[in-house]
């Protein structure tokens, strides 16, 4: 919404909703709720690269270690 929009409602805005304590506190809990959900995304995002490091990393050693016995046979 632009500035000009803005100002030309503003006689339509109810002052007392605005003065309102509850208002504000709904109004934080959910902007906090807001934030806190976009930086789980992140944790998520992270734990499924390290899990697929973890399984890159077994198996590289499973695929060395039978190298490792072909070469030990021949």
């Amino acid at each position: 919404m632009h500035y000009l929009d803005l100002m030309t409602q503003a006689n339509l805005l109810d002052h007392h909703v605005w003065t309102n304590p509850d208002t504000w506190n709904s109004a934080l809990e959910y902007t906090a709720k807001k934030k806190s959900s976009k930086k789980g995304g992140s944790v998520w995002i992270f734990a499924a690269v390290c899990c697929i490091g973890v399984i890159a990393l077994i198996l590289g050693i499973v695929y060395l270690m039978t190298n490792k016995k072909k070469n030990q046979g021949q």
